[in-house]
């Protein structure tokens, strides 16, 4: 659920390496900062101790030895699968996960999207709403942008409506359990109060509460709740039995932990925001899923309605990420993948489809650790994943009195900020909507994470307040300037 930066910088990986279908004239080193900006900062998810079985790496398939040596860098607990149209399907579990070939259920985070997109399309193409009908008449409240004209179903299912990545109403009861007390009076309270800045269309902003709107919507058209919607639409014709919005009693719910592999509690979803992120499942389930989205399931039960989330439908978080409903597009070597990735406070999940080569991989996490660039790894293996040497490297230990002027809220733009906490010797980062991940220091001024490799350069001299600082990551470089 959260803006991650190692999310896109998969995406900043493939299109520094590959060729891209969209930018394949203009040499890497010409194209504009704010690209490159606003592919790191594309996109939703979270995560990281395990035993090896002698001899793991001689004997596993190439499925398992890439979970295996996660693991030996980070992570608590994996499921992953490889979904081939020749070679059949392919599904591995390591550490402290359940077996991938036996039930269990993962927090799936944002991936629920692509679920909520498909509800939509499928009314779509039923004839009972189009994509650009406005949504007033079925919320009863007025719904507008900034020049006055209202907000449509496909504003909302493209990140497109204006509306803002949260409700600023959002004051959980628990700090590590955000949407718990969120429910559609509160959401009523923010949206009629809620002052637009920009027109519909204008540009891509991710929002979580767009989405979760967007399933609240679907719900009142339908009469129905979102749980029993999502299940006769979605989950019972694609035979996704596994798949849940809410554990049932006895459910093998895998533990979930924060990036230091300690344990936190569950997230719960009202059903005001589950179309943005409540879905639970296991890999098997992601998979079977995934094969409905490639045409592979006998009868290709939903296949318009998928082909209809697939097509680009506006411009996303950089022109070679164009959207469809939910899904980001991404060239790659010469053809066209998609991709959601999810993450709540204790679980990180990536879901691939290449369906120009009939192949699907997908990684689920019980942990706060990257999981997008293993996925992609899975899918397609000429692309490499992530190099987590930078995270393990040696730490030095810096005085309180030179990490408290460090602390801060620093801006990269209005919509995207980074507020930096010292505690004691230690020192901290957090993200507009992410989760919290220390810093560690091989510099007084440089500091490095262990989450995800990324280097933080603040400016000014050692025990002076920095007026801004640097975020690097993926060959690329952000500046983020102090606020009052």
């Amino acid at each position: 659920m959260r803006l991650l930066f190692w999310r896109s910088a998969s995406l900043q990986r493939l299109r520094e390496r590959f060729t891209m279908t969209h930018m394949t004239t203009t040499p890497a080193a010409q194209r504009p900062n704010q690209q490159r900006r606003r592919l790191m900062l594309n996109s939703l998810a979270a995560l990281p101790a395990c035993a090896l079985l002698p001899n793991a790496n001689a004997q596993a398939s190439p499925i398992q030895n890439a979970l295996n040596q996660r693991l030996k860098v980070q992570g608590v607990g994996y499921q992953a699968f490889e979904l081939d149209v020749d070679k059949g399907l392919a599904l591995a579990s390591a550490g402290q996960a359940p077996p991938a070939d036996q039930p269990g259920l993962f927090e799936l985070g944002s991936i629920t999207k692509t679920f909520t997109a498909l509800v939509l399309a499928e009314a779509s193409l039923r004839g009972e709403l189009r994509l650009d009908d406005p949504l007033e008449p079925v919320l009863d409240l007025q719904l507008r942008d900034k020049s006055g004209q209202a907000l449509r179903w496909i504003d909302l299912a493209t990140h497109r409506s204006g509306l803002p990545r949260l409700p600023a109403n959002l004051l959980p009861q628990r700090g590590d359990d955000p949407y718990a007390g969120y429910g559609w009076a509160d959401m009523q309270i923010f949206l009629r109060s809620w002052q637009p800045t920009r027109a519909r269309e204008e540009r891509y902003e991710y929002s979580n509460l767009g989405y979760g709107l967007l399933g609240q919507a679907l719900s009142l058209r339908s009469g129905k709740s979102f749980e029993a919607l999502l299940a006769e639409r979605v989950l019972r014709p694609l035979k996704l039995d596994g798949m849940v919005l809410a554990p049932p009693p006895g459910a093998l719910l895998a533990q979930g932990h924060d990036a230091a592999g300690k344990p936190v509690a569950p997230w719960r979803f009202q059903p005001a925001m589950a179309g943005a992120g409540a879905l639970l499942g296991s890999a098997r389930d992601l998979a079977a899923y995934a094969r409905a989205a490639l045409g592979q399931t006998p009868g290709k039960p939903l296949a318009d309605a998928f082909a209809l989330c697939l097509r680009r439908h506006a411009e996303g978080a950089a022109p070679i990420n164009p959207i469809g409903l939910a899904w980001s597009l991404a060239p790659l070597n010469g053809r066209t993948v998609f991709n959601h990735d999810g993450g709540t406070g204790g679980f990180s999940s990536s879901l691939w489809l290449d369906p120009q080569r009939g192949r699907a991989a997908g990684v689920l996490a019980n942990a706060m650790v990257p999981v997008s660039d293993l996925a992609l790894h899975l899918l397609d293996p000429s692309v490499p994943p992530k190099d987590f040497a930078s995270t393990q490297q040696a730490a030095l230990t810096l005085p309180p009195e030179q990490l408290a002027p460090l602390a801060g809220l620093y801006a990269l733009n209005s919509n995207f900020k980074l507020r930096i906490t010292a505690r004691g010797e230690r020192l901290f980062a957090q993200a507009s909507g992410q989760g919290e991940f220390e810093l560690f220091a091989k510099a007084p001024r440089q500091f490095f994470a262990r989450v995800t490799p990324l280097e933080i350069v603040f400016d000014g001299e050692a025990g002076s307040a920095a007026p801004a600082l640097t975020l690097k990551q993926g060959g690329g470089a952000m500046r983020f300037s102090r606020e009052p």
